[in-house]
């Protein structure tokens, strides 16, 4: 689909939205545009916790954190904290975090127990769920264990990423995903390890973290390293039902901004940034023998990976190459090399200006794959020094942020770079206008 798509936003019933909804362009030069309190206010924020994260799937945690029978993994999201556990019989179940007694949090983290004990008054669960034991229960009258099992949630994995929804109504996950695994196959994503992980309080919006993510316009700005060897101009895009969408990259190929720019500077930009992925050093310098920057990348990655034993045969140059980036409605976007990939979650944190970055990193580690036990996530305090281009990011969505609180703006302009972010909000919209069902 070309930037010049757009996608109109569904009409909304629910008086408290009206003034927050997505304005969408009229097809014939009028952009989409969004008013800030989206960004900003509680009003908001709240309206979200009661729509939108009670009745979507969402990703939880990686089937790593939860390997063995007798695993569990809390997933926290705003108020709420959902648990994923290992049953003793291997099953994967999914629960409210909250005793039935009084509603002690049962877990905290990540960890490994045969049952689920509370904390509190010593109430007892198993890995199913179902309430085992209540201590001095004739003090409770009448009551029945079946009655007070932990409340379950829908749960499904996808990869190695394992998701939640706690509505029992709506799409199962495999057709929620649709068409993203069908159009991620050739990645084989599921060859790759994870190799780091980590998460980061954020002064920004989840949705302004999103956003970022959503499209390429920004390398023109906020990175200028990349533009030497990206082409934001020539991205492509793809939209797709349930907020769904994906952008191609273009790699090894300079920004039009800069048409006198020759293929040796293009390479060696290629060289100064990503120079682990061709196989090179920082500061060693390109040799084309003639070819363009982008066939002469092309080559270093699949040289590469034939000497580290990774098979790159069934890929063709754009997939070898390129830069593909993929978001799951609401708040996971996949970053899709052809031999690593991340995902980046965004999750809302105790008010509207502040959210959680969490990161996961994998690689395709051919003769080494699956070397060592899976990395714990790290918590990194806000303004931690990750990488050049992360950093670059994450500076950039706080600056969004404090920019948006400004008496100055009173709504964003979308243009046709961003019809990821119309997408997207479009179908916030939708889900926001309508109560999730009881």
């Amino acid at each position: 689909m070309s930037p010049a798509a757009t996608t109109k936003a569904a009409p909304t019933k629910a008086p408290e939205f009206d003034r927050y909804r997505l304005r969408a362009g009229d097809g014939a030069g009028l952009p989409a545009r969004l008013p800030k309190g989206r960004y900003l206010e509680e009003e908001f924020a709240a309206l979200e916790r009661r729509r939108l994260w009670p009745a979507t799937w969402q990703l939880a945690c990686l089937t790593t954190d939860v390997a063995e029978p007798g695993d569990w993994c809390e997933y926290r999201i705003g108020d709420q904290s959902y648990l994923v556990v290992r049953d003793h019989d291997g099953e994967l179940r999914a629960f409210h975090n909250a005793c039935r007694h009084r509603g002690f949090r049962l877990c905290e983290g990540k960890g490994h127990a045969d049952e689920l004990r509370c904390g509190f008054h010593d109430w007892c669960y198993g890995l199913d769920g179902s309430l085992r034991e209540v201590v001095y229960r004739k003090n409770f009258g009448v009551i029945a264990n079946d009655d007070l099992s932990l409340a379950p949630v829908r749960l499904g994995v996808w990869h190695q990423m394992v998701f939640i929804n706690p509505t029992p109504d709506g799409p199962d996950l495999e057709e929620f995903l649709d068409p993203v695994p069908s159009t991620l196959a050739p990645f084989k994503l599921d060859e790759r390890t994870l190799t780091a992980s980590w998460t980061i309080p954020l002064a920004g919006n989840w949705k302004t973290t999103v956003d970022a993510f959503n499209e390429a316009y920004h390398v023109e700005g906020l990175h200028p390293g990349l533009r030497g060897f990206m082409d934001a101009l020539n991205t492509t895009y793809e939209l797709w039902d349930r907020g769904h969408s994906m952008m191609k990259i273009p790699l090894g190929v300079g920004s039009p901004r800069f048409p006198d720019a020759d293929q040796a500077q293009v390479a060696q930009a290629f060289v100064d940034n990503y120079s682990s992925m061709l196989g090179m050093a920082p500061g060693d310098h390109p040799d084309l023998d003639g070819r363009s920057a982008r066939d002469w990348a092309v080559d270093k990655v699949r040289g590469r990976a034939a000497a580290e034993g990774v098979d790159f045969t069934h890929y063709n140059d754009e997939q070898i190459l390129d830069d593909y980036h993929y978001l799951v409605f609401p708040n996971v976007v996949l970053n899709v090399h052809s031999d690593l990939f991340t995902i980046f979650r965004a999750r809302p944190g105790d008010h509207p200006g502040r959210s959680h970055f969490d990161f996961w990193l994998f690689h395709r580690l051919g003769s080494h794959n699956g070397a060592g036990p899976p990395p714990e996530m790290i918590e990194f305090p806000e303004g931690t020094v990750i990488a050049e281009v992360v950093n670059q990011d994450l500076d950039g969505i706080g600056r969004v942020q404090a920019g948006m609180a400004s008496d100055g703006i009173d709504e964003l302009v979308l243009g046709d770079f961003d019809c990821r972010l119309v997408n997207m909000h479009a179908e916030l919209d939708r889900v926001l206008a309508h109560p999730v069902s009881s």
